[in-house]
Formats: structure tokens, sequence, C-alpha cells
């Protein structure tokens, strides 16, 4: 007969989690663990709300299905003691980031780029080509642009925090803002910031503004962008430290979640096969809540309908070196047939940017949903192949030094769904079956706005 799995009193909770399927009798006394807060996903929000909720003296359990944190942050350390941020670069220059690298004893410093000189090339056919219609300095077209969406005010944050009306023109192609507003001359600088969306021309003004609005711009202007000392990689070293790894639980995904008013059941699966039971009083998920990353859940009509709604681009990051591309310049992907801005169509290499290590560039590629690992790496050799054949570098075999996946990435939904109230039904959805969520696809894909959103979530579980 199945038992059903009560919360015990020093829990808080006295109501069973109705219905489950998974007897108590399962699990080893020490394979039954109990916290105030379950933690899904140990990405750069994940790891941050861990870091609050254990500073405020809450116990929590933090699944990870990598074999360390971090995410989309990744580090190659080199044997001479040099390092390359090819993931996330760096975090705004203000209080709140400040705030946390000193939470965590981190030193840091300004994000400078590796180089200034870019030269750029069409990767389709590995010519040099003139750049595109990028005239305005990064300052004068980064004021420009911030003027022209300051009527979205409400997004602000970086969250979807749409009115009930919802301008057209948000819901509109870039490409008819970028006309009616003469923004032709900052379409470089826009691209550089907001390229995950791929076909930045063709993409609903809402999604640009997203990945290069009000909180990216107020960054760059206020005080760019600073980086841990000796790689961000150290970030989430401390903060493993600082929540401690006996709350962490790598290698491991859930396989089967129970939730209800008064807390969440979940049983979670390390590679190996070993099986563990976490009872929580509520439930933090922070990476995108998809159908496929929540199977085993028990998902109610209206979430599965919602979570069935995303589609996303692919995004792979890779440190690449024996290029044979000259020390000291990026190398941007330009197309002069993809007008106004000479923009990479996906599947692209963003650019070939120097990473500050002599010999080392960081690439990004942006592709369908699709396009797969090796997709992306065979991009890399055979866009280096072209500029060889075509004599633009002297080329070589490349070497792929690190790579890692970011996919899904850029999750959106069509424009009928964004006009049909689709944002608000996902915040709605925040502490019902006492489960909350964070992550890019309830804000966007930076990590200092979104570890303020992530305080605004905290706050509301009210613990």
């Amino acid at each position: 007969m199945h038992l059903r799995l009560w919360l015990i009193s020093v829990f808080g909770l006295a109501t069973p989690i109705a219905g489950s399927p998974t007897p108590e009798c399962q699990f080893q006394a020490e394979d039954i663990i109990t916290r105030d807060v379950a933690i899904l996903g140990g990405g750069s929000t994940g790891t941050y709300a861990a870091v609050q909720l254990t500073k405020q003296g809450h116990s929590i359990a933090l699944v990870e299905q990598k074999a360390r944190l971090g995410g989309h942050a990744e580090t190659l350390y080199l044997p001479n003691g040099t390092y390359v941020n090819y993931g996330v670069e760096g975090y705004f220059n203000n209080e709140l980031t400040k705030d946390y690298f000193s939470q965590l004893d981190i030193d840091y410093e300004l994000l400078l780029p590796g180089s200034m000189v870019t030269e750029h090339v069409n990767f389709n056919t590995g010519k040099q080509v003139v750049p595109g219609n990028g005239i305005l300095g990064t300052a004068a077209g980064t004021v420009l642009y911030r003027a022209s969406i300051e009527q979205f005010d409400y997004l602000a944050s970086g969250a979807y925090y749409l009115p009930d009306e919802i301008p057209e023109i948000l819901l509109r192609p870039f490409r008819e803002f970028v006309e009616s507003h003469a923004l032709q001359g900052v379409l470089e600088l826009i691209f550089t910031f907001a390229e995950n969306v791929g076909n930045l021309l063709e993409t609903p003004l809402l999604y640009v503004i997203q990945n290069f609005g009000i909180p990216q711009i107020d960054a760059l202007l206020a005080g760019g962008y600073i980086r841990p000392k000796n790689g961000t990689d150290l970030l989430f070293d401390k903060a493993a430290n600082y929540i401690d790894e006996k709350n962490i639980f790598y290698g491991t995904t859930v396989s089967q979640a129970t939730r209800n008013s008064t807390g969440v059941e979940l049983v979670v699966e390390n590679a190996d096969g070993t099986r563990k039971l976490i009872r929580a009083k509520k439930l933090l998920v922070t990476f995108p809540p998809t159908l496929s990353s929540l199977q085993g859940f028990d998902l109610r009509p209206e979430e599965s309908d919602l979570f069935s709604k995303w589609h996303h681009k692919n995004y792979y990051a890779a440190a690449v070196t024996n290029t044979g591309i000259p020390a000291g310049i990026n190398v941007a992907n330009t197309n002069p047939d993809n007008q106004p801005g000479s923009l990479p169509l996906p599947p692209f290499i963003w650019e070939f940017e120097d990473s500050g290590v002599p010999g080392y560039f960081m690439v990004k590629i942006v592709a369908e949903a699709d396009f797969t690992a090796e997709d992306a790496k065979q991009l890399i050799k055979t866009s280096l192949q072209r500029m060889g054949e075509a004599g633009t570098y002297d080329t070589k075999e490349p070497e792929i030094a690190a790579f890692a996946s970011h996919s899904p990435e850029t999750l959106m939904v069509s424009v009928d769904d964004i006009r049909d109230g689709f944002y608000k039904k996902l915040y709605a959805l925040q502490g019902q079956q006492s489960t909350y969520y964070t992550g890019y696809t309830f804000c966007t894909d930076y990590s200092t706005p979104l570890w303020n959103y992530t305080s605004g979530v905290l706050d509301a579980m009210g613990l």
C-alpha cells in the first residue's frame, strides 16, 4: 500500500502532500532531506538565491544537473596562469553587484575589451568587407537608442511588466522601429548586446529591448562592467563554499515532483542512479520552465499550456586557438546582403573576439533550435577555412580549447500569445503550489538585473 508522505512538524507543515506516488519507505532516513527551500538550477540566479537564503538563516537544497555551479559562466584556465571567460564575461558595475561580490569576498576589476581594433569579414565568403552603417560612436549611439525606448519605462527593471494594452510597436519587427527612429547608425552597438535574438531586424521590438534595454544602457553609461579577478569561476567556487557543499546536489535532476499549497516533495536522481527525497516548504525554479525540463512534475493544465508555448534559439560559447587570425584584433561577422546594419543571419558566429590572452579568441554562436553542438563546432572550422581560402588571413586548423552549450536560449512566444496576456499569466504562477520562478524567462538575461528580480521573488516567499 502506498504511504502518504507527511511533512514533519519541525518542518513547520502538518499537511500531507496529497496523492504522492512515492512511498517514504523507499528511502533510507539519510536520503530524506528536509529544507526550507529547494532550488532547481545552480546558474547565476539559483546560486544567488542560495547565497541570500543562506545569509538569511534559511536552509536550502540546491539541485544542479552539472558537476559545478555557474550556468552560463565558464572560465578556461591555462597552464601559464592566464584565463579566458568564454561564457559570461562581466557584470554591471553597480552597488548590487559589488555588494554581492563583497559578500563572497570577491576581488574585482573593470571589464575591458581584449582589443579595440575590429576588422569586418563576411563569414559566408571569408572576404574582408567594409563595416555596416554603425557610424555613431558608442556614447552617442547609446544615448540616441535610450531616448527612443524611454517610452517603454515599464520594462526598465528587465522584467516583462507589460501594460494591459500592449503597444503594437512592441510586437512589430525591430526593423520598423529602426526606420521610424533613424537607428541605423546604432545597429552594430545594439547587436553587440542582443545578438542572441538571432535575426535582429525581424525580432519583435519587445525582445530586443529585453536583451538591450534601459538597465543595460544605464549600466554601460554609468560605469560599464566589472568581473571577478582570476575568472568568473571563482565567483561560483566561493558561492559553493558559502552555501556549503552538503547543501548542493551536483549531477542531479528531478525525476518526480509533487506540490501543493503547503509544500513540495522532490525525488531527485544522481547520474549514478542514487535517489533522494527532498521535502521543502517552497520550491524555486531557476532554469527555463519548459515541458522537457519539467518532466515528472505534477503540472496543472494552465502550467502545461504556458510552458508549451516557448520557442527558443540554440546558443554555444567557445574558446578557440590556433586560428591564424593576427593577434590584437576582433573579427566581426558582417553580411552586406542584410540591410540595414550588415548583420549576420542565423546560424552565425557573432565574431572572433580577442580574449586578451595571446592566441585565444572567444566565440558565440547563435542558431535555430535544431542546430547541434557538432554543427556549431563545424561552423567555427568552416568559417576560418573560408577566410584562409579567400586570402584574408593565414588560417590554420583551429583548436577548440573549450566549448559549452547555453541552449535553450532567448525563449520567446508568439506575438499573438503576448497580446493574449502570456506574461501576466506567467507571473501569476508565482507562489502557486508553493512554487516560485526566476531566471531569464522572467527577466532579462543579464545577471545583475536577474539578481535584483530574484531578491523580489525571495521576499514574496514570506519565509
